[in-house]
């Protein structure tokens, strides 16, 4: 058992909750002392030791059993914020207002969210905000505040890395959000290996230094579900982000009808949420059509035959060609040459029964596409 490193991450603090050193199953940290006295023994979870990940099969949740050391940190020097922040807790009206967005009070607790008195540029005034801790290790690296308003601010002169970047560590995939209260939801939801950028999506330019400084991270990952808003500034994002991390890792995840994961929660709750994760698609391949991406025109065509366009008056030749598309020009050759070639009657029977299967050929893709489109 690997008791100083998983994956080049050394390891700070070894079996962090206390668990039974080995064993492959036991209590869970998370819910066990929550339970009724009679199950607060029961062993729920699953430990996983090479891996240094967690299971629990009564809450649903995944939990990681240590915890490491910062990895690939920045040569350059940055102010750090005073770990006290991060020690401040929110009030009952905090949490109310958490609870209306679908975030429990165990959620704010084990993301170290935090509440306090701050100064915000945009209102000239200290205003009582939320504050979004990023960690690295056990170290405070940056804090983004918000107020009431939806005003938001980093720590100045703080260095920019993804927030929950420690939570990633020892899984194979990660999901990557443009916010840090979608990270809270899909961390309701189950999905606790999810992170954000520092700063949101914009339009024009997406500055990602923070993604050359947590490189290291996304080294091992398989998937790399990319959830970020729909808006023209989350896909700009989205974009740079498969050219970055490379489109063969990189999985797309939708939200349908809300703006993000943390609408999703409020509207369809935890389930549901998991699901769009769970079901993201990968990234589509550049110059390659599927029949999804064409299933449209093909089922208009099979429904309504061909577009009327220029036509020539002869009735026959009308009924049959289109000036729409010339596909329809070359489906008119390849049928006016077949029957041609078989009515020819100085060519073998090997030859007429080569074009007649290729004739049949094309009338049975046409027979498979029309029973797909019923």
């Amino acid at each position: 058992m690997q008791t100083s490193e998983i994956n080049g991450f050394l390891i700070d603090d070894f079996n962090q909750y206390g668990l039974a050193e080995g064993k492959p199953q036991g209590i869970c940290p998370l819910c066990s002392s929550d339970r009724q006295p009679k199950n607060q023994k029961a062993q729920c979870a699953s430990y996983d030791w090479e891996r240094g990940l967690g299971t629990c099969h009564n809450c649903n949740t995944s939990f990681q059993l240590h915890t490491y050391q910062r990895k690939g940190a920045s040569e350059k020097v940055y102010i750090r914020p005073d770990v006290l922040i991060a020690k401040q807790e929110v009030s009952t009206k905090v949490e109310e207002w958490f609870n209306t967005r679908g975030i429990t009070q165990q959620t704010l607790k084990d993301l170290k969210i935090g509440e306090g008195p701050e100064y915000m540029p945009q209102t000239g005034k200290t205003e009582n905000v939320i504050k979004f801790n990023y960690f690295i290790g056990d170290q405070l690296i940056n804090v983004k505040y918000r107020d009431g308003r939806k005003n938001f601010k980093l720590y100045k002169g703080a260095e920019k890395v993804f927030y929950n970047i420690n939570s990633i560590i020892g899984y194979d995939q990660c999901v990557i959000v443009e916010g840090e209260m979608d990270v809270l939801a899909l961390h309701e939801a189950g999905i606790p290996n999810s992170i954000s950028v520092p700063n949101g999506a914009t339009l024009n330019s997406n500055n990602l230094d923070y993604l050359d400084t947590c490189i290291d991270y996304f080294e091992d990952k398989e998937r790399i579900i990319l959830a970020v808003d729909a808006d023209e500034a989350g896909q700009a994002l989205q974009q740079e982000l498969i050219r970055r991390l490379g489109a063969e890792v990189c999985f797309l995840a939708s939200f349908d009808d809300c703006k993000d994961a943390n609408e999703y929660l409020t509207k369809h709750g935890k389930e549901k949420l998991a699901e769009c994760i769970t079901g993201a698609r990968p990234v589509p391949l550049e110059n390659v059509t599927t029949f999804k991406d064409i299933e449209g025109e093909i089922t208009d065509f099979v429904r309504n035959g061909f577009k009327p366009g220029f036509q020539v008056g002869l009735q026959n030749f009308d009924d049959i060609f289109s000036t729409y598309t010339g596909q329809s020009l070359l489906s008119l050759v390849f049928h006016l040459a077949v029957n041609r070639i078989l009515s020819i009657k100085w060519l073998s029977d090997t030859t007429k029964t080569m074009v007649g299967k290729r004739h049949l050929l094309h009338l049975k893709m046409h027979q498979l596409i029309c029973t797909h489109i019923k």
